[in-house]
């Protein structure tokens, strides 16, 4: 077979990859450009003004697997080549009103999510009081995530994320994360609270407290940012770690190896699975990766709480060694900087989690005391059970 035989088909099979799985960006052979893999971590100081999409030769190389391996057939020689539209530059600042404005919804009248919103679940989940939580995330045609940095992953103009919470079975709101734009404040927040007859969702810009009579609470577009500002990209739960796990059939979506194997990532995992889970035996990785997820967005150097208090509670990608890590190093027999706790001096006292101040934090809600100190009103049995486990295991 000619060499221009074997790109047309190439590209073909790139482009049936793309509308047959919602996960593969469709590309155009031509204009994909090399990928440069990073040689060095730049670490938790990364501009987005120099983020943005990267290549598409990640999707390309998936296809020519594809075809080679005899996966995908049907491409004859007069088949037409369909021009896929490059990945979207920056736009105005969307002005949603309702939910189904945001393109969640194939058929907004029967509530039928689009093919192209990818379901997914993060490995260690963020306490919301008991609320049940849906996930989607939409990343452009032809588009990857830059994961050159793999503590920070920065997706690409166009990107859209959704979370659903409900409680009791029913759904209570439904929050967004749009970026827009290349600087770091060009990210569209807020939430849509539904209405009694759930048809639709409209823009709390101010959020909503005690939704449908439950004590759910909405956030204000403000408050937001609170939280996802602790990460330069903006997003928590769709990271390196958190889809850092083997398949397995109680958790929802791909896993890490599964977003690189289709093209959606600028940077592919190691070898070794799962690439970058959290060390240590299961105690211990269920202890940390709740600290990670319910703690780690404002306890890091980019989050709000640096200020008042140098506590690292976000591990990182490279960290194979727990005893060495900087949240071990950080918490444990680290004494107290902002909060006073009387009788507690010590963050994470080894083996005593009564003498611990995170889980004295943890088990108060109603007061200054409490951690998180906002967007949870109900204490978490199982996480502070979790982290007081593995206190009593540093002995």
């Amino acid at each position: 077979m000619e060499a221009a035989e074997r790109v047309a088909l190439a590209e073909r099979a790139a482009l049936g990859a793309a509308r047959a799985d919602p996960l593969v960006p469709a590309v155009i052979v031509g204009r994909a450009p090399s990928v440069t893999p990073s040689s060095e971590r730049a670490r938790r100081t990364r501009s987005l003004s120099l983020a943005g999409s990267r290549s598409h030769g990640s999707a390309f190389a998936l296809a020519v697997a594809l075809l080679w391996a005899g996966l995908v057939v049907g491409c004859g020689a007069d088949a037409p080549v369909v021009k896929i539209p490059p990945p979207p530059g920056p736009y105005d600042r969307p002005t949603y009103s309702l939910l189904s404005e945001t393109g969640l919804f194939s058929e907004p009248v029967t509530l039928k999510v689009n093919a192209n919103a990818v379901a997914f679940e993060p490995t260690y989940r963020l306490w919301s009081d008991a609320a049940t939580k849906r996930r989607w995330f939409q990343v452009p045609a032809g588009a990857v995530i830059d994961t050159s940095d793999m503590d920070h992953w920065i997706f690409p103009v166009g990107t859209k994320l959704w979370k659903e919470f409900s409680r009791d079975g029913v759904v209570l709101e439904t929050r967004l994360i749009e970026r827009f734009g290349v600087g770091p404040d060009d990210y569209w927040m807020g939430a849509f609270v539904w209405n009694a007859d759930h048809t639709d969702a409209v823009l709390a810009p101010d959020g909503e407290q005690n939704i449908g009579g439950t004590t759910h609470d909405a956030p204000s577009q403000e408050t937001c940012g609170a939280c996802h500002r602790g990460d330069v990209g903006r997003v928590l739960g769709l990271s390196a770690l958190q889809m850092s796990r083997p398949a397995e059939g109680t958790r929802i979506g791909p896993t890490f190896d599964d977003l690189a194997k289709r093209g959606l990532l600028s940077d592919g995992p190691p070898a070794g699975s799962p690439a970058f889970a959290i060390p240590g035996d299961a105690k211990t990785s269920a202890a940390l990766g709740y600290l990670h997820a319910n703690c780690g967005h404002c306890h890091n150097e980019n989050g709000t709480s640096w200020p008042d208090t140098q506590m690292v509670l976000r591990f990182r990608t490279d960290e194979r060694d727990v005893a060495a890590s900087e949240v071990y190093q950080s918490i444990v027999g680290g004494g107290l900087q902002y909060w006073r706790g009387g009788a507690i001096k010590e963050r994470v006292s080894p083996g005593d989690p009564s003498a611990s101040a995170i889980v004295a934090r943890m088990s108060a809600r109603g007061n200054d005391d409490q951690m998180p100190p906002i967007a949870t009103e109900e204490i978490d049995p199982d996480g502070v059970a979790s982290v007081a486990n593995w206190i009593l295991s540093l002995q």
